[in-house]
């Protein structure tokens, strides 16, 4: 999923989490991080026989993700700095954390959180609130 290699998302949906985010920064603080979660949430919807959805989930989170960094980043903060004050913590602790039935090699980098989506999920909306968090903090 590296380089927004994006297979599941479109670029309407693109758009809209860009615009989510802009909206959020824009507000100054008008928005909760949670809400703005919210939002991007219901942008990505999940449908209860297609597995593709959950994918897209999965993809859509991370590209929420990377783009929150990348304004962080762009805000002058340092990848340490923000992965410190944001809270953020590896794959792997949320492997340990949800009870993981599968294989820990599975799941060694951000590239494989397609291999196991339930725990990419609950990693990803800690990393999007935190990074949220922070981007309000700093506009503040």
């Amino acid at each position: 999923m590296r380089e927004y290699e994006l297979r599941y998302l479109t670029n309407e949906v693109v758009g809209n989490i860009s615009v989510a985010i802009d909206a959020f920064i824009a507000g100054g603080g008008k928005q909760s991080s949670e809400q703005m979660f919210g939002k991007v949430t219901d942008l990505l919807p999940v449908e209860k026989l297609n597995p593709d959805t959950v994918r897209r989930r999965v993809e859509g989170y991370y590209y929420t993700s990377e783009l929150l960094f990348k304004r962080l980043l762009a805000g002058g903060k340092t990848r340490n700095q923000i992965v410190k004050e944001a809270g953020l913590k590896p794959l792997s602790h949320y492997h340990y954390t949800t009870g993981s039935r599968e294989p820990a090699n599975l799941l060694l980098t951000r590239d494989d959180y397609l291999n196991d989506p339930s725990t990419a999920l609950i990693k990803l909306k800690d990393d999007i609130i935190g990074a949220a968090n922070l981007l309000l903090k700093g506009s503040k």
